[in-house]
């Protein structure tokens, strides 16, 4: 499983203001664009969008298109809540994998431009000449180069989204999972204010096309939509709830317990984390331990929940009809409730019958990172105004499984109001 870094390049001990009504009413008339089928960026509203792809099983992560450079070169990047740096391979890499875009060709951008040492822009090292970057993760991966500004188009070309000038990194070197990994690289879109610049802070700059400091995250089994400068109400199958945000740099919300049929399961978990480039979520042992328990007895109770586990032990069960005997689980934020259903607590192995858990046991005094299986049927919208809070709605997310071809002839600008109308 994928597992995201904490702040200054060190390791996490585990894997991978109030709106008015009028602001709402134009939030939700976003989801005329997306009904549209391709996303395509609206132009009345200013809000982009992107399909997203990727899975639980097969990939590990979930993952978006960039359109990088003139003329532009299409790179995949998984969504990353939980780190900063957008980064990828380029065609000068010494230790790259194969992934499913080319690596990117910096010489044949004529918008692209290296940042130097010791300009305000390198927030990194120097190295050979350039200003670098190095970022480990826990499980060994890790990933280095240098630091350039380029233009970036979110998508792909079918979402006609505007481009916008960023900072991003070209990979000289990568081990492990990012070298193994189909996605090219990595797309980190913590919050802004810190230190480094990400590529959401240069999106919600951009006012003339982006004039609201949200975005949001809708996952599905495989893919889903992220949307910037709003979110999609036209998805939703319940009310949207807020919590607030903590002020640390990261998504961090106060979940305060998991409640199942009424029983109080675990109040202990730390500080939890919304990190979407983290497959499971993970928590200490005694909330997991409690949370299995009462998943296992209630099954035991009801038929098995319609199928078998493959043994006391396995973290896995065969679910010929699927996990929905399996029961809800309420995850509360004080006095706010989400839902946590088992498509999402539990995750299919390829096509077959088989599902596992998850959520994963982090250790006796773990924090909590409420990964992507805990983000699945949920549009998680982060509301980065005034005052930073997160939405919650139950949803229907839409489902991407194969990508578009790509033809930098056929990248269009922007639609024009009258276009879009």
């Amino acid at each position: 499983p994928r597992r995201a870094p904490v702040a200054g390049g060190g390791y996490m001990d585990r894997g991978l203001r109030r709106a008015t009504s009028g602001w709402l009413l134009r939030l939700g008339l976003a989801a005329c664009a997306l009904r549209r089928g391709r996303g395509l960026y609206d132009p009345v509203h200013h809000i982009e969008s992107a399909r997203i792809y990727g899975n639980i099983d097969y990939y590990a992560y979930y993952y978006v298109d960039l359109l990088i450079g003139t003329p532009p070169q299409r790179v995949s990047v998984i969504v990353d809540t939980g780190s900063g740096i957008t980064a990828f391979p380029c065609r000068s890499c010494r230790h790259c994998g194969h992934h499913i875009d080319p690596n990117f060709d910096f010489d044949q951008s004529s918008s692209g431009k290296w940042i130097n040492c010791g300009v305000k822009e390198c927030t990194g090292t120097c190295r050979e000449g350039h200003c670098g970057y190095h970022q480990g993760y826990t499980e060994g991966s890790s990933i280095s180069g240098w630091y350039f500004q380029d233009m970036v188009r979110l998508g792909d070309s079918i979402q006609r989204n505007p481009p916008v000038r960023t900072q991003m990194g070209c990979h000289q070197d990568e081990n492990r999972l990012f070298y193994t990994q189909k996605a090219n690289g990595i797309m980190g879109i913590r919050p802004p204010g810190k230190t480094q610049r990400t590529i959401l802070d240069d999106l919600f700059a951009d006012k003339e096309h982006i004039d609201s400091r949200v975005f949001s995250l809708c996952l599905s089994e495989w893919g889903g939509r992220l949307v910037v400068g709003g979110y999609n109400k036209s998805y939703h199958t319940g009310k949207i709830q807020y919590v607030p945000l903590g002020a640390r740099g990261y998504y961090n919300i106060p979940l305060t317990s998991m409640e199942l049929e009424g029983r109080t399961l675990a109040t202990r978990f730390g500080t939890a984390m919304i990190d979407s480039g983290t497959t499971y979520t993970y928590m200490a042992t005694e909330p997991y331990r409690s949370l299995r328990r009462a998943i296992e007895e209630y099954c035991s109770q009801h038929n098995k929940c319609g199928g078998s586990q493959q043994s006391s032990r396995s973290e896995c069960w065969e679910m010929p009809n699927g996990v929905g005997g399996f029961p809800k689980v309420d995850v509360m934020f004080h006095d706010i409730k989400m839902v946590w259903v088992p498509e999402a607590y539990m995750y299919r192995r390829g096509n077959s019958h088989r599902y596992c858990y998850g959520f994963q046991d982090d250790g006796a005094r773990a924090n909590t990172v409420l990964g992507a299986s805990w983000m699945m049927y949920l549009e998680v919208i982060f509301d980065l105004r005034d005052t930073p809070r997160v939405g919650l709605a139950p949803a229907r997310c839409p489902e991407f499984r194969r990508r578009p071809e790509h033809d930098a002839g056929k990248v269009l600008a922007p639609p024009t109001p009258q276009e879009y109308a």
